[in-house]
């Protein structure tokens, strides 16, 4: 390893490990995985489940319940390490396809690109998945197109998503039939256990991927909802210095580069033609415009220093780490004796309560969600309920007017059954621990 990559990459892993040691918030979809990992470990006697979850990153972390270890440390070991692997497939591509300066300059760009930085911080799924990825691609230069279907394989059962680079890569192995018979053998080989999971629990290998897709249309739509072309704005405002994809997109393309150029604009239209929104998305394009960006900026500039000081300038000014979650409404079941069933509106009040609980967001809430839960508790008793108003698991559209009633409904059922052991307001946020009284 030559000393610039190794200079970065230390200094990425310093900059890391220093970040984790303040920021400690678990947010929505880390605290799903956290405890489908814990799910799996105890072979479903704690935890839950969300059937839509892609299954390897939740299955990494259930080593930590298996060996007794901190969950929540070894994911950011895992994902310090799936990052720094990242940062470093993007310097070898890089060089490969270009020069060794435009590789230096977009694992730069990728490691101090905020939302790349920030997410190494929230177990989530995109950089493990986008590490996959990338060696995948690193397979397919090396003519490697067994190992090239193996890593898409794993990719795509990180993050779904990343199954694209199946259909991508098998074009461009399409030439010579043996190689396009590789590539499918390998992500067949590694993909087969899961769909025969799906068959055994739900009926069939690939309905809920279907039903994945259908997920994202309507839970929370409303929040995430944004134009076909916020993607291109948003990608620039997270760095100037993407802009240079621009005509690093036709440098590439004049230097034959189309496999690179390909994958970044097919993420990239996959990306927009979904309603549904979100700027760590955009982390499964990263290493790709990164390289484009970099090698963009290389052939008009032909010097490097300016890019690396406007790349730490833009890093360091959205850096900030977000004020702790102060609530014990999230922790509240955490060193609580129970014996009956609890039913929560967010995942991290199930994930901390280290029981088999039952989520009431899933898949998303409306109507006839609501109706459905008023009628089950009625009938099932849970002993406790775990309710608020503004996370996002028990909220209606805004344009739903029947969800808001059946929702009033929903409360006041409850609140004729149940007392409320703790409560707390935060703003506008109200949180509730209901205890069965019967």
């Amino acid at each position: 390893m030559d000393k610039k990559i190794f200079t970065v990459l230390l200094f990425s892993l310093v900059t890391r490990v220093i970040y984790l040691f303040f920021d400690k918030n678990i947010w929505w979809d880390a605290a799903v995985y956290l405890a489908m990992g814990e799910h799996i470990a105890t072979f479903g006697q704690l935890g839950f489940w969300e059937p839509i979850r892609p299954l390897l990153w939740p299955f990494l972390l259930s080593y930590a319940f298996l060996f007794e270890l901190n969950p929540i440390i070894l994911g950011h070991i895992f994902s310090t390490f799936f990052s720094l692997g990242v940062i470093y497939l993007t310097y070898f591509i890089a060089k490969k396809l270009f020069n060794e300066q435009t590789a230096l300059l977009s694992s730069i760009l990728l490691s101090f690109t905020w939302i790349f930085f920030l997410f190494n911080a929230r177990l989530y799924t995109e950089i493990p998945a986008v590490f996959f990825g990338l060696c995948a691609y690193y397979f397919f230069l090396q003519e490697k197109h067994f190992e090239t279907g193996l890593c898409i394989g794993l990719a795509f059962l990180t993050k779904f998503p990343m199954g694209i680079l199946l259909v991508i890569l098998g074009l461009f192995s399409i030439r010579k039939i043996k190689n396009t018979f590789y590539l499918l053998a390998g992500f067949i080989l590694i993909t087969v256990p899961y769909f025969m999971f799906n068959y055994l629990a739900y009926g069939s290998p690939i309905e809920i991927l279907f039903f994945a897709q259908e997920f994202l249309k309507y839970a929370g739509i409303w929040i995430f909802q944004e134009p076909w072309w916020w993607y291109l704005f948003a990608l620039i405002k997270e760095n100037v210095l993407f802009f240079f994809a621009i005509p690093g997109t036709v440098f590439a393309i004049y230097k034959k580069r189309y496999s690179l150029v390909a994958i970044f604009l097919l993420i990239l239209i996959y990306l927009s033609q979904m309603d549904h929104k979100e700027l760590r998305f955009t982390i499964l394009l990263l290493p790709f415009i990164a390289i484009i960006a970099a090698y963009g900026y290389h052939k008009i500039f032909k010097e490097s220093f300016s890019f690396i000081v406007i790349v730490f300038l833009l890093f360091s000014i959205p850096l900030s780490v977000e004020d702790p979650i102060i609530n014990e409404y999230f922790s509240y079941f955490e060193e609580k004796q129970t014996n009956g069933e609890i039913l929560v509106t967010h995942p991290l009040a199930g994930y901390y309560a280290h029981k088999n609980v039952t989520i009431m967001y899933y898949p998303w809430f409306n109507a006839s969600q609501a109706e459905y839960w008023e009628e089950y508790i009625k009938v099932k008793n849970p002993e406790y309920i775990s309710l608020d108003t503004c996370e996002g698991g028990f909220l209606c559209s805004p344009d739903d007017q029947l969800c808001e009633e059946k929702q009033k409904s929903l409360v006041h059922s409850i609140n004729e059954s149940y007392i409320i052991e703790w409560q707390k307001d935060l703003g506008n946020c109200k949180y509730f621990i209901y205890k069965n009284t019967k």
